[in-house]
């Protein structure tokens, strides 16, 4: 009960402090990239792990029984559940939305913004129906009912569904929590790697070897992207992975098998490092929260490097091809500098009266 309520009184202002540090950054005019909008939704999901972990049940602990009824014990099987279903799928979905940007920057630019609104909309979806058999497979259970000193716990109803149903859930849990999501996981970024890869071989086509500052800025822009999918990838695996494990070693251990259980009780506090891992995430991120001037509201990464279509390179900014002197769309540079001098006349048309 100590360790949830000190990640509670850590992480909750951590939290609270990114998510409104965004809507500052919204208001303030900065451009909500897609990274933005996907994070948002992995912040609500710490919040609420926080204060069903940090709070309700460290009040459930505090009391030793469940006193609060029938009803909130299935509210409170829901919520718990519920954000980490969140949390993985959000992940997922950057995974998905990354892919789509690398491979189809063009439709991205497009239609990106509408992509992760989709996202969000399926990934909220998802995390209710799995985490919603809560609400029937949980509630009270009275112990000792036959004796005075009768007290009620908030468990699974092992007397209204078999033990077969409830390890099959259990099953079914654990899956759609964690290992499903991390081989999207692992399928997007793999094939992230091999477009990147393909990319670089054609970029290393069109430039001559005299380019090395727009060469420098193209490994910047890789470098930030790879940093941030590296640290999304990092912190979801190595803090959900062993208790993942475990909770995979609880649905198969049988009821008799007193050596696992042992090993179980003995590794339960595994759940804390994810609950940890919300007092991190915060600053991990808001990797695309200042970048205002380098990142658009339809395409988050790779915005200024271009990409090779047709044999032709194509910029998601149109300033950033008309100043590295390469062949882009047409009529895009033109277009640029009317605009420019349309906007920013020169001195000579100003005069002082």
């Amino acid at each position: 009960m100590l360790y949830q309520l000190t990640f509670f009184m850590i992480g909750t202002p951590l939290n609270v402090w990114a998510f409104m540090r965004t809507n500052r950054h919204i208001r303030a005019g900065g451009v909500e990239s897609r990274l933005v909008r996907l994070s948002r939704q992995l912040l609500i999901a710490h919040i609420i792990v926080l204060f069903v972990y940090g709070v309700w049940r460290s009040y459930w602990f505090f009391n030793i029984v469940w006193v609060q009824g029938d009803l909130l014990c299935k509210v409170f099987s829901f919520c718990s559940a519920l954000p980490f279903h969140l949390w993985s799928n959000m992940v997922a979905a950057i995974a998905l939305d990354m892919l789509c940007c690398i491979t189809s920057p063009l439709s991205s630019y497009r239609n990106g913004a509408n992509r992760v609104s989709w996202l969000i909309a399926i990934a909220w979806i998802l995390a209710i129906l799995c985490a919603s058999p809560m609400l029937l497979l949980r509630g009270t259970v009275k112990i000792y009912p036959d004796e005075d000193d009768s007290y009620e716990q908030c468990y699974p109803l092992i007397q209204k569904f078999s033990e077969e149903a409830l390890v099959m859930f259990n099953f079914f849990h654990v899956i759609t929590t964690f290992y499903v999501p991390l081989t999207i996981v692992v399928i997007c970024y793999s094939l992230i790697g091999l477009s990147l890869k393909k990319q670089m071989n054609e970029r290393k086509l069109l430039q001559d070897g005299g380019d090395k500052g727009r060469n420098y800025r193209h490994s910047n822009t890789k470098v930030r992207f790879l940093r941030a999918s590296l640290a999304i990838i990092c912190t979801f695996f190595f803090t959900w992975l062993p208790y993942q494990i475990l909770a995979l070693l609880r649905v198969f251990c049988g009821e008799g098998d007193t050596a696992c259980t042992a090993i179980i009780s003995k590794l339960n506090w595994l759940q804390a490092i994810i609950i940890a891992s919300t007092c991190i995430n915060p600053f991990l991120y808001q990797f695309g929260s200042d970048r205002k001037s380098h990142c658009s509201a339809n395409c988050s990464t790779f915005e200024s490097t271009g990409t090779v279509v047709n044999g032709v390179k194509v910029y998601q900014n149109p300033n950033s091809a008309c100043s590295s002197g390469v062949r882009t769309e047409p009529n895009i540079c033109s277009a640029k500098k009317k605009e420019a001098k349309f906007m920013y006349p020169s001195r000579k048309t100003f005069s002082i009266h």
